[in-house]
């Protein structure tokens, strides 16, 4: 099995390629949240931030797909995790 069918076997082609595309930022802001010293928490609400969006997409991909169990876990985790975002900002403003 090839790789480009793993990952677009009953998934859907545009939410996946998006998913992909807010994992190449998301991977910039992880790499600069762990080199500056002290951790830099502003980076780290960003890391957040792009996971939430990834799983709230992700959410709408299982609720199209009729899996209706994965996505309302991945909707409740999508806001658990803006969550702490939105706390990581506060907390870097506060420095």
């Amino acid at each position: 099995m090839k790789l480009r069918d793993r990952l677009f076997k009953n998934r859907i082609k545009p939410i996946v390629i998006t998913q992909f595309i807010l994992l190449i930022p998301m991977l910039v802001f992880i790499y600069l949240s762990f080199t500056t010293y002290p951790v830099n928490l502003f980076f780290s609400g960003f890391v957040q931030i792009f996971l939430a969006i990834s799983m709230f997409l992700m959410g709408i991909e299982q609720y199209i797909l009729k899996k209706k169990g994965w996505s309302i876990a991945c909707f409740i985790v999508s806001i658990l995790v803006l969550v702490v975002a939105v706390q990581s900002f506060y907390v870097s403003t506060l420095n």
